[in-house]
């Protein structure tokens, strides 16, 4: 089911691949800034969150998105559960 994804007014988030904290990531892992109020679309979203750190979840996005680190665009990443909000779509 597609969901959207709102990031909250908490100034900004960082996706990453890994379920670690931001500051413990290595510079060449790839990240990607959410600003706050931007609106992601997520095709599939896993929130088993005792498989990805206990407080992220893996969220496969319509769109790949580029990591500031460069190379290629991503389309699944880790994501702060307490981040965001998620908006379920209906059909």
């Amino acid at each position: 089911m597609s969901s959207i994804l709102r990031i909250k007014n908490i100034g900004t988030t960082i996706f990453k691949q890994t379920p670690i904290q931001s500051s413990d990531l290595k510079k060449s892992d790839p990240t990607y800034v959410a600003k706050a109020g931007e609106l992601f679309f997520a095709s599939a979203v896993d929130r088993d969150v005792k498989k990805y750190g206990g407080d992220h979840w893996k969220v496969t996005f319509e769109n790949k998105l580029q990591p500031r680190e460069g190379g290629v665009p991503i389309q699944t990443w880790l994501v702060f559960e307490g981040d965001v909000e998620e908006y379920r779509l209906v059909k």
